[in-house]
């Protein structure tokens, strides 16, 4: 029902109502008298604008490809700089985790070799210390 009653508005309204005064292309000869008021261009005059129109146009296209140029290039320095910061914190990590490990190594190293020469003397005196504790706990409970 909507595209019936816009059909049938744009049928009885076209567009060209809206419109401002649509452009009138009407060729003159030497002392005809012109159909409308308005500037009349010789072939010259219209060559000219024609390619006045043309030059603006490459001189855009010109400056849309060097603006899109020097924003590449502007791009691609900072992709570079990025890198370069990952790279250098990758790095950093690296040594970083490096120096962790090799501290982490030394340590365990140290542990392992303090427990390896003293631990059969450790569990003798647990087992002693235990045997002392509950004798003197029955001598105690006796008494």
């Amino acid at each position: 029902m909507n595209k019936i009653v816009a059909i049938l508005l744009l049928m009885l309204f076209p567009f060209t109502l809206f419109a401002d005064e649509l452009p009138k292309i009407s060729p003159l000869n030497k002392g005809d008298i012109a159909p409308f008021s308005g500037v009349l261009y010789n072939p010259a005059a219209v060559a000219e604008t024609i390619a006045q129109r043309e030059l603006l146009i490459q001189q855009h296209e010109l400056n849309l490809s060097a603006l899109k140029e020097h924003l590449d290039a502007e791009c691609n320095l900072k992709i570079s700089n990025l890198q370069a910061d990952l790279d250098a914190f990758r790095f950093k990590y690296d040594s970083m985790v490096e120096i962790k490990d090799n501290e982490i190594n030394k340590l365990h190293n140290i542990v392992l070799k303090q427990t390896n020469e003293h631990s059969h003397w450790w569990f003798a005196g647990g087992i002693l210390t235990g045997v002392l504790i509950t004798v003197g706990v029955v001598y105690a409970v006796n008494q």
